[in-house]
């Protein structure tokens, strides 16, 4: 049957069809996780030979452990192919993806390419290489997963409330072993929808991963395969194990754990935990053979399998030949002495006892007849000159260059072994660069799942990076603008806070997917590490060739004949090849932003008229911080007066109320003592109506008292009316429009002055009768006011 076995006519129509709730969910997993390994069946029982074959360990399915001759040119083949394709630990290169002045992107850029390198460093990356490039090699496929790994503690609030307090947060690499993984069908890895990764729990592990209840209702199902005792019965692990399958489904956007032995529900469901643009938590698989036809993978086993076998034969025959190979013969009986001579050590002398039978036979040598070898060597030495050709076909199929392998000639030239490291190269080139994409996918999904979810305080701690705050940007812009008021310098190191980003702005632009893509660009170095002499003497060229160019281009940029830019360019184009790092190259990249150091002896007057624009322009730009600095004094000035007048006339207008209720105070009380007369006067006059006639002295004398106290009752009413009249000219005089005040100062001056006259009056009107009137009357005069207060008096 073909691995690429037709997989897509399926029984469903939609994932409903399987069955409805949570049994349906568990039993369309199911059936996906049985066709996936219907589908590569047969891979995997030959994925288990190779390895098996690579250790040298007996198979079931081979007699070449028959024998103890071999000749194991796959483990042979694999420690060195390996080599060649990963053999040092790429180095994160992350920077903007354009050369515009970008603050932002270029701390993001740092800060990416710092914690990427702690990350590679801590979690042994390289480690994790090396196993996906053996299974590659080995089985056909290497697979690497990234997590992501937050450490929390339990803590509490003011109120007591628990909470998870975030104490550490890291990126790990975790190798999947070939087995362990599962992919649903598709011809190219563009097609997949979801992938699954098998996991071994014991009791406790279930417990703490589902909970108590969950974890108790799996079955410890798993049985290693392979571990058998003498009697064929399977010896189990120490801890019986649960087989749980992890399916990240990328159409529903959620992860699913499964287990075959609970069919009513999913042990545990969660939603996109990673969020990652891809969804998968692993980059595109590496396969040492891939094409369009079907996504099986094809161990490079498969290609020399026959060659393999051809080889361990020769072996077996050679070992046999060599056995075969042993000095042998007879001689005449006659001679007893000859088995002595053959069971003799080395320097010793036999004596004959009847050298006459030995003349006769012409000597010892005629007497002995020896088995013939030279027929077998001369097969031996065939058999060895095959097993190389057979060597020689299985490197032009693997595509190991004999001088990789470190065999070569004396005779041959240097050119000769050049271009077989070149052939050698060229059929390695192309696994080597699907190597490098799997290891510059590992280094950006460790860079998203870095960006999408470590909190700036993690990020600050892991690089080291100051960036910062608002409001340290916000006290840097204050105390630069009093310098400029100043006339002052700026330090540097408030340039430099006014310069850099805050960290709200790099998360902000991290959080984001598309800004991020847009604006960085994450890449790696080489996975293969070149020839050091062929390194130092490329570096050496290039700088050579790069003094040879600026001596060359300088006096065309300082005539005018090439511009800077085009320059800058053409450096920048062969620096780039080589790779030397960002410091490298923005250092290059800043030539000629510098004034200073851009001047050329026919440019001097170019340069310091840009000069003199460039400080004309930064004083105009002064002045006109310092105008928007007077209007701004200007109005808090203008804003502070009208605050000062709208009290001030608030506080006449308090005045004015209060002067009010004084007259009306003094109104009140007139008014009662005039009742109080009027009261008294009737009362006078009831006595009079009701007492007896009295003689006519008597009554001319009461008629003249009464006369007496109707006229100081009458003076006492035109004295209150006058004062009445008084306070009223004082107020209209007050409030009249001839009264013209400017300040507000002088009216409420003013309006005190009124007011303390205006009590003396309303004090003196309460004892009329001991005060005379023009005592009254004075006490409210003054000279300003003689003019005003005598018409009243009239």
């Amino acid at each position: 049957m073909p691995d690429n076995m037709d997989a897509q006519g399926g029984t469903l129509v939609t994932p409903e069809d399987a069955g409805k709730g949570a049994p349906g969910v568990v039993a369309r997993w199911i059936a996906e996780l049985d066709l996936s390994d219907k589908v590569e069946k047969n891979w995997r029982e030959r994925a288990k030979d190779v390895q098996e074959r690579y250790r040298d360990e007996k198979s079931q399915n081979e007699r070449r452990y028959s024998s103890s001759n071999r000749y194991n040119i796959l483990y042979s083949n694999i420690q060195t192919i390996c080599p060649a394709l990963y053999n040092q630990s790429p180095t994160p290169d992350v920077r903007r993806r354009y050369r515009d002045a970008d603050p932002i992107g270029k701390e993001i850029s740092e800060v990416l390419e710092r914690a990427l390198s702690f990350t590679m460093d801590d979690c042994d990356f390289d480690r994790y290489m090396r196993l996906a490039i053996k299974d590659q090699q080995i089985c056909g496929r290497g697979v690497t997963r990234v997590r992501y790994d937050p450490v929390f503690s339990e803590e509490s609030d003011e109120m007591g409330d628990p909470y998870d307090d975030l104490k550490s947060e890291e990126v790990k690499f975790q190798h999947v072993n070939w087995a362990d993984f599962r992919h649903g069908p598709g011809r190219t890895w563009e097609e997949v929808e979801w992938v699954a990764f098998s996991h071994l729990m014991t009791r406790d592990d279930l417990r703490d991963k589902f909970g108590d209840k969950i974890g108790d209702e799996v079955e410890l199902d798993y049985t290693p395969i392979g571990m058998e005792d003498k009697d064929g019965d399977v010896v189990a692990d120490t801890f019986k194990r649960a087989t749980v399958w992890e399916i990240w489904c990328s159409r529903q956007k959620e992860v699913i754990f499964i287990s075959k032995s609970v069919k009513e529900r999913p042990l545990k469901t969660d939603p996109d935990p990673l969020q990652l643009r891809g969804f998968f938590p692993t980059p595109r698989p590496l396969y040492s053979t891939e094409n369009t036809d079907s996504l099986v993978p094809v161990e490079p086993f498969r290609f020399y399998r026959d060659q393999a076998n051809e080889l361990d034969n020769i072996t077996r025959r050679i070992s046999g030949i060599i056995a075969a190979c042993k000095v042998r013969g007879i001689y005449d009986s006659t001679i007893t002495e000859m088995s002595n001579l053959m069971d003799s050590g080395e320097n010793m002398m036999i004596p004959a006892q009847d050298v006459l039978p030995l003349m006769q036979s012409g000597g010892l040598d005629k007497a002995v007849w020896m088995w013939p070898i030279e027929k077998i060597a001369g097969v031996l030495n065939e058999l060895y000159n095959q097993r190389e050709q057979i060597k020689k076909t299985i490197y032009e199929i693997t595509g190991i260059a004999d001088i990789m392998r470190g065999s070569t000639a004396s005779s041959e030239t240097l050119g000769a072994q050049q271009l077989k490291v070149q052939f050698g190269t060229m059929r390695l080139d192309d696994m080597g660069r699907e190597v490098q994409r799997y290891a510059r996918g590992l280094v950006r999904l460790a860079a998203e799942i870095i960006s999408e979810h470590f909190s700036p305080d993690s990020l600050a701690m892991m690089t080291d990076i100051k960036l910062p705050s608002p409001e340290e940007r916000m006290m840097a812009q204050q105390q630069a603008q009093m310098l400029a008021q100043q006339q002052q310098p700026v330090p540097i190191q408030l340039e430099e806070i006014l310069q850099k980003p805050t960290w709200e702005e790099c998360m902000q632009v991290l959080r984001d997917d598309k800004q991020r893509s847009y604006r960085v660009d994450i890449e790696t170095d080489s996975t293969i590490a070149g020839d050091q002499a062929m390194d130092q003497k490329s570096v050496t060229e290039l700088l050579s060739g790069i003094s040879t160019f600026i001596s060359n281009a300088g006096p065309a940029v300082a005539a005018g004949y090439l511009p800077l830019d085009a320059a800058k360019s053409l450096l920048m184009s062969a620096v780039r090849r080589f790779r030397m790092g960002r410091e490298v190259e923005d250092a290059l990249d800043m030539i000629g932003e510098d004034g200073d150091d851009s001047g050329a002896a026919g440019d001097g007057q170019e340069i310091q008229a840009q000069q003199m624009e460039q400080q004309a322009a930064a004083q105009a730009e002064q002045m006109k911080m310092q105008a928007e600095q007077a209007k701004i004094q200007m109005e808090q000035q203008n804003s502070a007066t009208k605050a000062q007048e709208a009290q001030q006339k608030a506080q006449i207008e308090q005045d004015k109320m209060q002067i009010d209720a004084k007259v009306q105070q003094a109104s009140l009380m007139i008014q009662e003592q005039e009742i109080g007369l009027k009261e008294r006067d009737m009362a006078l006059r009831e006595f009079e109506a009701q007492k007896p006639e009295p003689d006519l002295g008597m009554k001319i004398q009461a008629d003249m008292q009464m006369a007496r106290e109707k006229m100081e009752f009458e003076a006492g009413e035109a004295d209150k009316q006058r004062q009445v009249d008084l306070a009223k000219a004082i107020m209209a005089e007050f409030n009249g429009p001839e009264v013209n005040m400017t300040s507000p100062e002088d009216a409420l001056a003013r309006a005190s002055e009124i007011m303390a006259r205006i009590n003396e009056v309303v004090s003196a009107t309460r004892d009329v009768g001991g005060m005379p009137l023009a005592e009254t009357t004075v006490m409210v005069m003054d000279d300003d006011d003689e003019d005003f207060i005598e018409p009243v008096l009239q």
